[in-house]
């Protein structure tokens, strides 16, 4: 895979500015392809909306997982003091995302038997990241105009 510099192109690359405006403009993009609901075309499933919403940002580690109801997301305020060297981590606090994402086949610790097939809204963002780079260029671009 093409390192950060090689994806964003000449045109990016040449000033420390656009490379962190189109940097944050990517994460910015990632975050929102990491919690698309399938019903916006994306692989998130829904029910009670906890799951999209428990996505947040951490420079320290990755976040905790909880049984508690999300507060939020707070991917927007970490990627704005972000550096553009600087490594975030996104990961979801609900307990269940994992399962949600991988699935889940075996007995849970109350000896319920389950057959879940994953939904992969992980992975799907990830593989879009050089679209989403790519795109986050273009918007820098036309707005650097």
């Amino acid at each position: 895979m093409a390192s950060f510099a090689e994806t964003i192109g000449k045109w990016a690359s040449r000033t420390p500015e656009r490379v962190e405006a189109v940097h944050k403009r990517a994460l910015e993009k990632l975050a929102v392809e990491m919690t698309r609901t399938k019903a916006e075309g994306g692989n998130v499933p829904v029910d009670t909306g906890n799951l999209y919403r428990s996505l947040v940002a951490s420079t320290s580690g990755m976040p905790p997982t909880s049984d508690q109801p999300s507060a939020g997301s707070n991917v927007n305020s970490v990627i704005a003091v972000l550096s553009t060297n600087q490594p975030v981590r996104f990961g979801y606090t609900a307990k269940y995302a994992r399962r949600m994402n991988f699935g889940f086949v075996g007995a849970d610790s109350l000896g319920r038997a389950y057959n879940q097939q994953g939904n992969h809204f992980v992975e799907r963002a990830v593989a879009m990241w050089p679209e989403i780079v790519s795109d986050a260029v273009q918007e820098v671009r036309n707005a650097s105009r």
